[in-house]
């Protein structure tokens, strides 16, 4: 593949950056109409998540030089090798006062995989859709590896695999599924598939739920994995790309974001979140996949949670806490999601819109109350307590008076009230 300049690719409008990676070898078969949109999205995405990143390094290490008694100009001779060593630093590059990288040169290793790591998302979710309208001609869909020494080991084992378009394999390992995944799908007819040398093959019941470590801190998820009958061996996605980026790659870019958000500086995350969030077609995007995640929990949901937003500016500088800020990141856990879903609740499917622009915060305590409109019921007053990550909702109640009662308000204003 030859040698692509993402810093030149990300001045671009999104069709001619997605020619330029075609030029580049990047899965070239999709037109770029088919992507416009969702290119967009990403690119809007990606910036909010580059951003919170190298204003986090700036913070910690001016936060980290003040502390041990340093000099401002110790701070500016620790703060470039730093960035450096980081990747987010390179020749030819200039950041602006946000800290967002300019410039037409090489950008640095790590903002590249991010670009193309998503670029490649954009384009596995039009060829998802694309696939998905012509599922009639083409029912079988076979996974394609590069099989070169390059290519992971497991994604090798499932080069040439074939399974129906419909079969839950396909929730789980339709590429990419890892950074920088170069694998692809082709969909076949059923005259093609009557030479094919592997045949048809169902994941039956070997699609098993397995804990893959996620982030720094030790922490498991539960992801989807699939036994293969052939080697008995367990093929499952890095983590973070186990969900198929047709049906949730935006919802994912969303998760991202609010997962390095989470261990982020909690004023510069919170205006990232919040201007992030600006973005309709991502809010789109979380909401459909929280409530089908919600949908889909059982009664004995386990430890698995989904980010669903964060406080805003505004209602994070209003708490009272000292010197020290929570993180603004909302958590919403399955066990709760299952509690308030069997009570009714039907707000669950759409908080990532909710807790956007919510009509009013107020506090009362260690706990928050969030009022956000719930057509047709009126209003609901959502209770957040404080969590480990950041703040998780509890309980959702219809909006009254009594319900706020004794609370400050942080943000907006209560219904009824006039500007």
């Amino acid at each position: 593949m030859a040698e692509v300049n993402a810093g030149f690719a990300m001045t671009l409008p999104p069709r001619r950056a997605i020619a330029y990676f075609e030029s580049k070898g990047i899965s070239p078969t999709l037109s770029w109409k088919d992507l416009q949109d969702e290119a967009h999205a990403v690119k809007f995405v990606v910036a909010g998540i580059t951003r919170l990143d190298v204003l986090t390094d700036i913070q910690t290490s001016l936060t980290r030089t003040l502390t041990e008694g340093g000099t401002f100009r110790q701070f500016q001779d620790e703060l470039e090798p730093l960035l450096q060593r980081k990747g987010w630093l390179g020749r030819g590059l200039v950041a602006d006062e946000d800290g967002v990288l300019m410039g037409k040169k090489l950008m640095p290793y790590r903002l590249e995989t991010i670009f193309r790591t998503n670029i490649q998302s954009a384009y596995a979710a039009g060829r998802w859709q694309q696939q998905m309208r012509n599922v009639a001609d083409r029912p079988y869909w076979e996974y394609n590896a590069v099989m070169d020494n390059r290519t992971r080991p497991t994604h090798a084992a499932l080069n040439g695999r074939v399974f129906r378009w419909d079969d839950p394999i396909w929730q789980t390992i339709y590429p990419p599924n890892g950074y920088n995944c170069r694998c692809w799908v082709r969909a076949l007819t059923e005259a093609q598939m009557k030479n094919h040398p592997l045949g048809v093959e169902t994941s039956d019941e070997r699609l098993v739920t397995v804990q893959q470590p996620y982030g720094m801190d030790g922490e498991m998820r539960p992801v989807k994995a699939y036994r293969d009958p052939k080697s008995g061996q367990m093929l499952v996605p890095d983590a973070g790309f186990h969900l198929n980026p047709g049906r949730g790659y935006l919802a994912g870019l969303g998760q991202s974001l609010l997962e390095k958000s989470a261990g982020a500086p909690p004023r510069l995350a919170a205006q990232a979140v919040h201007e992030t969030l600006r973005n309709n077609r991502l809010v789109s995007a979380m909401n459909r996949n929280l409530d089908g995640w919600v949908r889909s929990l059982s009664a004995r949901a386990g430890r698995d949670f989904r980010r669903v937003g964060a406080l805003s500016p505004q209602a994070l500088a209003g708490i009272s806490d000292g010197d020290t800020l929570p993180s603004p990141v909302i958590t919403l856990t399955a066990g709760t999601a299952v509690s308030l879903r069997d009570t009714g609740v039907n707000l669950l499917g759409r908080l990532a819109s909710a807790f956007r622009f919510p009509d009013a915060v107020l506090q009362r305590g260690d706990t928050l109350l969030m009022v956000t409109e719930a057509p047709p019921e009126g209003y609901q007053v959502v209770t957040l307590v404080r969590s480990a990550a950041g703040f998780e909702p509890v309980s959702v109640m219809p909006w009254s008076r009594a319900a706020v009662a004794g609370a400050r308000l942080l943000e907006g204003r209560l219904p009824g009230e006039t500007p």
